[in-house]
């Protein structure tokens, strides 16, 4: 018969002997790592002033290059002497003679293979207005000549955007001409007899009336909490991933749970060791700030020009205390979760990046922490930094920022304590399940295969150069989630039936998702068209994405293929197939599909398709448990995709205006979720909680 200890009645949190004692070890540990001191301690000190000091220096090593760099060009065609006429008027008018006189003449009998070879930053083609017709009507430029401008001489530069130079002589070159271009236009309206000086007509004149702090901050405070959470996982996991894992691996976790010591206080002193050290990183970098940009001791580059007042600085301390604690949480939740030091450095990496993320939401424009976003621990808060460094304190809003990630961090400490009173979890005892193997031991580790499948999927969207879209989705899709589920089922000697619910449904369910599947895209459009008035999107970023997901070079049915049946066979067996088998026992209906479909959201790395993603995946996994079945969810799924593949193309779109497309949509989905659950074959051994009652 297995002991279980028993469990404290009211497990909280005190600073008692043994607290202290752990506390005090667990930090004389640290201090004799010298790796951990590096990554925790002097890291955290160079880093930020480095950044400064790079930073002035790149800065300076770039107005050298500017202040020496000329410009090789070359000039083609009938009319080169003009072009070169004014080029060399440029370089004699220009008041700025010494920083104008770069533009270097160079003879090329081939300009353009020049300008390939890199002997040439760019040249200039000179096009008669015939030549422009002929070039137009070739269609071998994205230009068109604007009517009034019809008969004119054509001056075309020619550059290579992928090099620094290149781009900005062209740049540069262009608005010289321009100038010049308006020179000649006024003085010609003047020879004519015009009655004012053109310069005074009309005259428009802007003025940014945002403070330097203000522009500074925002740049500082798009960054700012990234580095620090940056900093924090790296250092708090080389003291989280020794103090539970490592002490699994070396067996002293065991001795330490059989002392005095309760194991709340074991916990407690664990977790106050981490949140030492993630709390000295951010006082280390708070203090760097107000050292550093507030004192003046070094000169910042021109995006950390800041005045950090000690005010300031106290109040990003307090603002970082809840990510702190969040932080320290989830990296000993990790290492409590890790069986060896080895696994939880498999995992950690994963770990890393998904805190990270939210670090990033400053970079989205246009996001307000009033909006949504307040309620997303750590991006919140990173948010509200921003604002803070911008001066823009809205006091409510960072408050609540505050209080949840607070509560974030509250809950998973609850876990923690929770996750240390797990006998089999603390010991590392899976004996039983690595004996037997097979299915007990993957509902262990489903959670953890799926972490791995996510770092491999991140390695792969975003490492391997795929220039054609249909390359891009058989590896990223086909092949990875394809592969996997084959891996697992042969890894874990799973019943391939049983663990892609490979079972015909009752025919009525096929009636369901023929209704259910349009509908169901209708009512995630709204429902995304919602989420973008508290967390809006750019349209630039939209348009880009379709462009690159439905490219115009590839017809409409290779784009079914690729973005609607590959997906819909391939993620539906990895997800409803693989992952609902081995988390069924964990969770009611209600969790499974909450938790399986967030899980899915986050596979879609673009922050604005998780939302809709993690929609459709627990509607997918409600389909599946109430048919029993993957093939319901396939279906769905690719109708899904191929009918919004098929409305981007002919570019169908619902307006705010067409509202009751969502309200039918919305009815037609619960008739037919009505007509699955008539039909239903509820999805076996889910265990009593889980388990939907049998149909009539």
């Amino acid at each position: 018969m297995k002991w279980t200890p028993p469990r404290e009645s009211v497990p909280t949190l005190r600073l008692t002997p043994a607290v202290r004692a752990i506390f005090g070890l667990e930090i004389r540990s640290l201090l004799r790592d010298v790796r951990t001191v590096l990554i925790s301690v002097v890291l955290p000190v160079i880093l930020l002033p480095g950044l400064f000091l790079a930073s002035n220096w790149m800065e300076e090593q770039r107005v050298e290059r500017e202040e020496a760099r000329t410009y090789r060009f070359a000039v083609t065609g009938a009319d080169s002497a003009f072009a070169m006429s004014l080029i060399d008027r440029i370089a004699a008018e220009s008041p700025d003679a010494d920083s104008d006189r770069r533009f270097r003449p160079v003879r090329a009998a081939d300009p353009r293979a020049a300008l390939e070879r890199d002997a040439l930053d760019l040249y200039v083609q000179t096009l008669t207005p015939e030549e422009w017709r002929a070039v137009e009507a070739a269609d071998t430029l994205d230009l068109e000549m604007p009517e009034e401008y019809e008969g004119a001489r054509v001056m075309l530069i020619r550059f290579h955007s992928s090099r620094t130079a290149s781009r900005e002589g062209a740049e540069r070159l262009r608005e010289h001409l321009a100038e010049m271009r308006t020179e000649r236009r006024d003085s010609i309206l003047m020879a004519a007899g015009f009655p004012v000086d053109p310069q005074e007509v009309a005259v428009v004149r802007s003025r940014d009336v945002a403070t330097d702090q203000a522009v500074q901050g925002a740049r500082l405070g798009r960054f700012l909490t990234l580095i620090l959470m940056g900093l924090m996982l790296l250092g708090a996991s080389a003291v989280a991933t020794d103090t539970l894992a490592g002490e699994k691996e070396r067996g002293t976790l065991t001795t330490l749970l059989t002392s005095a010591a309760s194991r709340t206080e074991i916990i407690t002193g664990k977790l106050l060791a981490i949140v030492a050290v993630a709390l000295a990183i951010a006082l280390i970098q708070v203090l760097n700030l107000w050292f550093y940009l507030g004192l003046g001791i070094i000169e910042a580059g021109r995006g950390f020009e800041v005045t950090v007042t000690p005010t300031l600085a106290i109040s990003l301390f307090v603002l970082f205390l809840p990510v702190v604690a969040l932080t320290s949480g989830v990296l000993l939740l990790t290492s409590a979760h890790a069986q060896s030091y080895k696994e939880a450095q498999l995992v950690l990496p994963a770990v890393i990046l998904g805190m990270s993320l939210p670090a990033l939401a400053p970079l989205l424009p246009d996001l307000s922490l009033r909006s949504a976003i307040v309620l997303v621990p750590i991006a919140n808060i990173a948010v509200g930094v921003r604002d803070l460094l911008i001066g823009q304190v809205d006091g409510p809003s960072l408050l609540g920022a505050w209080l949840v990630t607070g509560a974030a961090a509250t809950w998973v400490t609850a876990r923690c304590i929770h996750a240390l009173h797990d006998e089999e979890l603390m010991t590392g005892d899976t004996s039983r399940e690595e004996l037997l193997g097979g299915p007990d031991l993957f509902r262990k580790r489903v959670l953890k295969w799926f972490v791995v499948l996510w770092a491999v999927k991140v390695l792969v969207d975003f490492n391997l150069p795929f220039q054609d879209l249909r390359a891009a989705v058989l590896v990223s899709v086909g092949l990875v989630f394809l592969a996997f589920p084959l891996i697992v089922i042969w890894r874990f000697r799973l019943d391939p039936r049983e663990a892609l619910a490979l079972r015909m449904p009752r025919p009525g369910v096929w009636l369901g998702v023929l209704l259910g599947a349009p509908a169901g895209l209708v009512a995630a459009n709204f429902a995304f068209r919602l989420m973008d008035f508290v967390i809006p999107v750019p349209s630039e970023l939209l348009e880009n994405f379709g462009q690159v997901i439905m490219p115009e070079a590839i017809p409409v049915w290779q784009l079914v293929i690729f973005l609607a049946v590959v997906p819909g066979i391939t993620e539906e067996l990895t997800f409803r197939g693989v992952l609902l088998h081995g988390l069924r026992k964990r969770f009611g209906p209600v969790g499974l599909a909450l938790v399986v479909g967030i899980i899915f959201g986050f596979f879609h790395f673009q922050i604005f398709r998780i939302p809709a993603s993690a929609l459709l995946g627990v509607i997918l996994t409600a389909v599946t448990l109430l048919s029993g079945s993957v093939f319901p969810a396939i279906l769905w799924h690719t109708l899904n995709n191929a009918l919004a593949v098929y409305l981007g193309t002919v570019g169908v779109e619902f307006g705010e205006e067409s509202w009751w497309w969502a309200v039918a949509a919305a009815a037609v989905l619960a008739v037919a979720f009505w007509i699955i659950w008539r039909s239903r074959t509820p999805y076996p051994d889910m265990g009593k909680r889980g388990r939907p009652a049998d149909p009539d």
